[in-house]
């Protein structure tokens, strides 16, 4: 007699176990819970008794074929997308799953470079774990790997393109310091169109486009910012601070205390509604700050959106231009960060932000 066990009735659907009363169709052989074939009265097959054909238990399901497994799994040093159920990346054999070194299936990559089993090749030049913009030796933690894995990328894979004929690696050399963050942001950016706030941007303004290389934005900003905040200090100084005064001369205000009886708060009220203008000069200075935050709001929320169309305009000018030699090397060079003009940036800003008590 044939096992059923684990074969479902096909009535009520229930797999088969070990003791339970089970009837046979004597003519196609379709097993039954014996409640079940009681129930229904007949075999439910007719489709094989009209066929005379006997019934037959389903195939154990197949086990599935690994070239076809789902490639979900990202390497976390060179970006390959490996099966789901891969311990090893198949491209450089790097552990996926925070094994010890000397476990590594390192046949399938490291001996293609350097010929010795169990050896892991160097990065090449100005490369960490083959991305670029990290510099120097991937760093070695003993005999055994990290117990957790620091992806420069962020998740994404330095194969995806980003733009026409940009991928995110490619973009990685310009960005250098925190890709990390970028390269999220970026992908983000691109597949929904919206922007994500910057604080930094928002911050810094200026000194952040030019820190960021994105030189032209960052000098019209730059003056922008300059131009409304010594505005601001020659509206002060100039403008509301001296009419000011003379309102409260006009009305008797002892300056020295900048004290206001109701009286006096009535009568400059009187003024300034008989000159409405004056209102205007008054508030200039606010007016001239509140220009500078709307500045920096603008660049916060755009910023991350200009330095990714900054990145994909520089590589494609890289690539587009032929140069002789290495294009990576050339995104090595243009990218990064320039600290010193940011410097430079701060430094101005406090020279012009003590401006006042110079003048004063």
């Amino acid at each position: 007699m044939l096992d059923y066990t684990g074969i479902k009735c096909p009535v009520c659907g229930v797999p088969f176990r070990q003791g339970d009363d089970i009837v046979v169709c004597p003519q196609c052989g379709a097993p039954y819970h014996r409640a079940c074939y009681q129930e229904k009265g007949k075999c439910i097959f007719d489709d094989l008794h009209q066929e005379d054909k006997a019934w037959e238990p389903p195939a154990p399901p197949k086990a599935p074929d690994p070239r076809a497994e789902i490639k979900d799994q990202e390497c976390p040093v060179c970006g390959t997308l490996n099966a789901h159920s891969a311990l090893f990346c198949n491209r450089c054999g790097a552990s996926l799953s925070g094994e010890p070194q000397q476990y590594r299936n390192s046949a399938s990559g490291a001996n293609r470079e350097s010929g010795a089993y169990g050896q892991t090749p160097p990065p090449p030049s100005g490369t960490f774990g083959g991305f670029g913009g990290f510099n120097g030796p991937r760093p070695t933690y003993g005999s055994a790997a990290p117990p957790f894995s620091f992806d420069p990328m962020g998740g994404v894979s330095p194969a995806e393109p980003l733009d026409t004929n940009v991928s995110f690696g490619d973009a990685s050399k310009l960005v250098k310091l925190n890709t990390a963050y970028y390269m999220p942001v970026f992908r983000y950016i691109k597949q929904t169109g919206r922007n994500k706030f910057n604080f930094m941007a928002f911050l810094c303004s200026g000194a952040w486009l030019l820190y960021r290389k994105q030189y032209k934005n960052g000098a019209i900003v730059t003056a922008i910012m300059f131009a409304l905040y010594i505005g601001y200090v020659c509206a002060s100084v100039f403008v509301a601070n001296p009419l000011m005064m003379d309102l409260m001369a006009q009305v008797g205000v002892d300056t020295t205390t900048l004290y206001f009886t109701n009286e006096q708060l009535m009568a400059v009220t009187e003024l300034l509604l008989e000159r409405p203008i004056l209102y205007f000069y008054l508030l200039l200075p606010l007016l001239c700050l509140l220009g500078m935050l709307v500045v920096m709001i603008v660049v916060g929320v755009r910023g991350n959106k200009m330095y990714l169309r900054h990145c994909v305009r520089t590589v494609q000018q890289v690539k587009s231009a032929g140069n002789d030699g290495d294009p990576n090397m050339t995104l090595d060079a243009k990218g990064g960060v320039n600290t010193s003009v940011a410097i430079c940036v701060f430094v101005c800003y406090m020279i012009v932000a003590n401006i006042p008590l110079w003048v004063l």
